[in-house]
């Protein structure tokens, strides 16, 4: 098991006066389930407040592709800043989001677009990417009705949420939000005990394409669907991954109905799990494709990109975004993208991502609370269910809370279960580190709270 020494860590002085001062003056919506308080970082190591040092498997929600303070990153920053920061890409011309732009027209795949067929609109977030998806896919004729998927998180934004359905409580409470959307059962793998070799039963419905095919057409005829918005691999609902003939067939059922097919890419893209999107795992491609978090390794930035036939339908005016397409966040932009080509670490993401996966399957065979381990690279779900199949997430939030204690910064996902979502910079030895103290960590909530059948 675990060879590394284990130094308990709680907030120290600083720490606390900074918790206590954040709760005094921010948002009570924030959702922060321990004490940390970051003073800097490096790599996939951070400090807090008062000294202590962390490994990193969080990455800011998934953001920080290249780690912390990445040189070419700071230094990107640095020089464009020592130029000019703003100058509002809607009205003037700018060579920074055009540099951009250009590269992500070379390595983001979208459905039958050459790179010369392609063409970027720039937000500022993951949820303005997927609320200029849900504009441009609207903005055709007679075409107005949305498919989404049980489970999905696509932000917190009015038209976003109307998509979201991973959490009542992220909903709840807002009685306007937009309408035109059904929700259908994603079709996640290793999901149901009762369909053997990925079969449909109506636990899962894990045959999603012939529950809408079935039952949405009845509702909404194909001809007024304007897409269908989905995550590869779903993020907030779990780090679930779907079945393997989920994607051909969205696609060929898309591709029968004149449907476009939205991959909303915001945590699965940008290589985390090996590719530069998830989907290319499937062998398909999507019609609008929609980036943010790790693209500007913390700078905010969004994009979507999208094929010129169907971009090329909006007229000036029809959306723009006063900081969309900042110079800065643009520069911070291509320098991620050139730092992950250059330093080959979608290859890394790979080899550590396959080797965490065994390993995790590995504490499955030692860890009864362990249920479910499934990913792909850097995007790795474990859930924690008891003796009687239950999900136990209050297991789950102790795992979180003392592996912090033990130096490992974790977040959850779904109802029961932790994400595996490291900065993509992440060493052998660092990644070996924190697993050591996961499992430690597991082992001692285990023997805490364990309740076996014959309890």
């Amino acid at each position: 098991m675990a060879h590394h020494e284990f130094v308990y860590r709680e907030p120290g002085t600083q720490s606390r006066a900074i918790a206590l001062r954040d709760e005094k003056s921010l948002s009570p919506s924030y959702t922060r389930s321990y004490g940390f308080a970051i003073s800097h970082g490096s790599g996939a190591e951070v400090w807090d407040a008062d000294g202590n040092r962390y490994v990193d498997f969080a990455a800011g929600i998934a953001v920080l592709a290249t780690g912390y303070s990445h040189p070419r990153i700071v230094a990107a920053i640095q020089e464009q800043a020592a130029r000019y920061i703003h100058i509002g890409a809607t009205d003037f011309f700018c060579p920074e989001p055009v540099k951009l732009a250009e590269k992500l027209q070379q390595i983001i795949p979208v459905h039958h677009a050459a790179p010369e067929d392609k063409r970027v609109y720039f937000a500022n977030s993951g949820t303005e990417a997927i609320e200029a998806a849900l504009k441009l896919a609207r903005y055709r004729e007679h075409r107005s009705h949305l498919i989404a998927f049980y489970g999905g998180f696509h932000g917190r934004t009015m038209g976003s949420l109307s998509l979201t359905a991973s959490k009542n409580k992220q909903r709840g409470g807002y009685p306007y939000i937009p309408g035109g959307v059904t929700h259908v059962p994603y079709p996640a793998r290793n999901e149901c005990n009762d369909c053997e070799n990925n079969g449909c039963c109506s636990q899962c419905w894990s045959d999603a394409v012939g529950f809408i095919e079935k039952f949405v057409f009845k509702k909404v005829p194909p001809r007024e669907v304007a897409a269908v918005v989905v995550e590869p691999i779903q993020g907030e609902g779990g780090y679930l991954v779907p079945r393997a003939d989920f994607f051909p067939r969205l696609r060929q059922m898309c591709d029968k109905y004149g449907i476009l097919l939205i991959a909303d890419e915001i945590q699965s893209g940008v290589g985390r799990t090996g590719k530069w999107t998830a989907l290319e795992h499937f062998g398909v491609a999507a019609d609008i494709v929609c980036l943010a978090k790790g693209l500007g390794s913390g700078v905010p930035i969004g994009a979507i990109v999208a094929h010129d036939n169907v971009m090329s339908k909006w007229v000036p005016g029809a959306h723009a975004s006063t900081f969309g397409g900042n110079p800065l966040a643009c520069a911070a932009g291509l320098a991620t993208l050139n730092v992950i080509e250059d330093e080959h670490l979608m290859t890394q993401v790979t080899e550590l991502g396959d080797y965490t996966l065994k390993r995790l399957q590995n504490f499955m065979q030692h860890h009864p609370s362990l249920s479910r381990v499934d990913g792909m690279g850097f995007m790795i779900g474990v859930d924690f269910k008891d003796a009687q199949g239950n999900p136990i997430p209050n297991f789950r939030d102790e795992v979180v809370n003392q592996a912090y204690l033990n130096g490992l910064l974790l977040l959850g996902c779904g109802e029961s279960g932790i994400r595996f979502a490291p900065p993509l910079v992440l060493t052998k030895p660092l990644l070996e580190e924190g697993l050591d103290i996961l499992e430690h960590t597991i082992a001692n909530v285990e023997e805490e709270l364990w309740v076996s059948a014959e309890d």
